[in-house]
């Protein structure tokens, strides 16, 4: 299970030290970072996927997903149906894609580890940017009714070791594997993290995610 998170700080955690609920076909386990937890089903959830082999990759109908290769190689999606869509996850790269298709999944370099981030369409919305890889902010859900106010989450997990800047947390160190969970300061997501160490090539420092759902009503 995730961590609780106080509502008036941030957490800050390891997903190495969060429990791994295996998959059903055994083809790797998944931790769960965060989640909505005010409403059922959730508008959106945050886990970290370890996948040890070729097989189906679960469907979530009504979801919009991204998902971002934290270690390993690429992985490649396939739709189990004719004219099949084929979609690349590369490592270091935001990619997003609906949940409702069927796909299977094939390692095409071995085991690998991914960030993955669920949104309900019309719910909630998202973007995700990685520092150190594919620095192109990747949109994902939305939200049906325009112009209402919101509340932004922003989540930042750290593939390796840095710090945090240009935030109320400035200056906390981020070992690889933790993540911080708290609200948006309104910095640029590109600036949220500075590795300790230059990215390689085709890598991802950390996964900067920014979900907006609608603010709570006034009571």
């Amino acid at each position: 299970m995730a961590p609780s998170r106080n509502a008036m700080r941030p957490l800050h955690a390891s997903w190495l030290a969060v429990t791994p609920e295996p998959w059903k076909n055994g083809g790797g386990v998944t931790r769960t970072l965060s989640v909505d937890a005010a409403q059922q089903p959730p508008r959106w959830r945050v886990s970290v996927a370890d996948i040890d082999r070729d097989g189906p990759y679960s469907r979530y109908p009504g979801y919009d997903r991204v998902s971002v290769v934290l270690s390993g190689g690429d992985v490649e999606l396939v739709e189990d149906v004719a004219d099949a869509e084929r979609i690349t996850l590369a490592p270091g790269v935001a990619t997003a894609f609906a949940g409702d298709a069927a796909f299977k999944s094939h390692l095409l370099n071995g085991p690998v580890r991914v960030l993955n981030l669920f949104v309900l369409r019309g719910a909630a919305a998202a973007s995700v940017v990685c520092v150190g890889g594919g620095k192109a902010a990747v949109e994902a859900g939305g939200l049906t009714q325009d112009g209402v106010a919101t509340h932004t989450l922003r989540i930042i997990v750290a593939a390796q070791a840095g710090r945090l800047i240009h935030a109320a947390e400035a200056g906390v160190v981020l070992a690889a594997g933790d993540y911080i969970v708290g609200p948006s300061c309104g910095i640029d997501a590109r600036q949220a993290f500075a590795p300790a160490q230059p990215t390689a090539r085709n890598g991802v420092a950390a996964a900067v995610l920014d979900v907006r759902v609608p603010a709570p009503a006034a009571v």
